[in-house]
């Protein structure tokens, strides 16, 4: 069993976050995603900073904003009840809670949700995920203790990956103020594929913006914007 789980707890920048099977456990890149959505909003000072996270899992992301950016607010979303459920323990935890909402929802195919953002939500600034992105041929690949403990729909995304992120790319449409930004960990084969699928859809008014390597030189980060 992973250690986080066994402890019940794993520290992830300045936060300390309650873990508990199957809930994805973070790994440390998504540190660097972060990094990219702290940077982003830095050079947006005027904005209102309200976030879309879809896929929340224990509040990795979202709490990490609201950390960093006490005047933000952030919509959490995730399919899982006993996710939304953790990522609200853990913003009670770390005193986070008062600019968080947490919504019990799954992303569907065609880029809607089965519950819709609050009525008072009309468009978000960003959207940023660290969604399931694993090829359904490379699960065999995982190590055993991943694919024993932690819940697989937070990892495997189709024959190629993108599944999620299409669907992901569709809602930015429709929840993204025009000049919103979309930031999100896909796997290093995905950044010229998503640049394509962007390109081809024109009707998404969706611009690929860059790829951003990792610590390990790979291609791990995409950012896109709205027109």
């Amino acid at each position: 069993m992973p250690v986080q789980y066994i402890i019940k707890e794993w520290d992830f920048r300045e936060l300390k976050l309650t873990m508990c099977p199957p809930v994805f456990i973070p790994r440390p890149e998504t540190e660097q995603l972060v990094d990219l959505v702290l940077a982003a909003a830095a050079a947006r000072p005027h904005d209102r900073q309200l976030f879309l996270e879809v896929g929340c899992g224990s509040g990795t992301i979202c709490l990490s904003l609201l950390k960093a950016l006490p005047q933000a607010r952030v919509i959490a979303v995730d399919q899982s009840k006993m996710a939304c459920q953790l990522t609200s323990n853990n913003a009670l935890l770390n005193g986070l809670a008062t600019n968080l909402q947490v919504l019990h929802s799954k992303l569907k195919e065609d880029g809607s949700l089965s519950e819709p953002l609050p009525q008072n939500v009309r468009q978000v600034d960003m959207l940023v995920s660290n969604p399931p992105y694993v090829p359904s041929s490379q699960l065999v690949n995982l190590e055993p203790e991943i694919k024993l403990y932690e819940d697989l729909r937070a990892l495997e995304a189709g024959r190629d990956g993108l599944r999620v992120i299409k669907s992901l790319l569709m809602l930015a449409q429709s929840v993204l103020r025009p000049g919103g930004l979309i930031f999100l960990e896909v796997d290093t084969s995905h950044p010229q594929l998503i640049q394509k699928w962007v390109a081809d859809r024109p009707h998404l008014n969706i611009t690929f913006v860059k790829t951003v390597k990792d610590y390990c030189d790979r291609e791990r980060f995409v950012e896109l914007i709205k027109l």
